[in-house]
């Protein structure tokens, strides 16, 4: 007989409930990705399936004002899906292409610089 597995607030959730779908459909299955413009970059995988990556600095030390302007910006055009890279930087999981240019546009308003993949300068 096996044991139902308990839920508890001990630790944080397992990291594939927070995956866009696209990611959780292909984990593993990434055929290639490219730079469209800078700080853009495009993750295709062998089904075809597409998900768009926009980079943007962020300080190191950041408030909860900056954490709520970045969510709400997630909320907007990317599900609310976003993730903070190892070195400081935020990127957004787009699955519309269409969004890609209202993102930037917005960022663009609030002053975030937009980079940091291949030959650029990271935070």
């Amino acid at each position: 007989m096996a044991i139902p597995q308990r839920e508890t607030d001990i630790g944080p959730p397992h990291y594939e409930k927070m995956l866009p779908p696209v990611v959780k459909a292909n984990y593993g299955k990434w055929k290639y990705h490219e730079t469209l413009k800078p700080g853009v970059m495009v993750h295709v995988a062998e089904s075809g399936d597409k998900i768009f990556t926009v980079r943007v600095a962020s300080p190191r030390l950041v408030g909860t004002d900056f954490i709520r302007e970045l969510s709400d910006l997630a909320d907007k055009y990317c599900d609310g899906h976003l993730r903070f890279t190892s070195r400081n930087n935020v990127e957004f999981l787009l699955s519309d292409e269409g969004r890609i240019e209202p993102l930037l546009a917005d960022l663009k308003a609030q002053k975030l610089p937009v980079g940091g993949m291949n030959n650029s300068i990271s935070n």
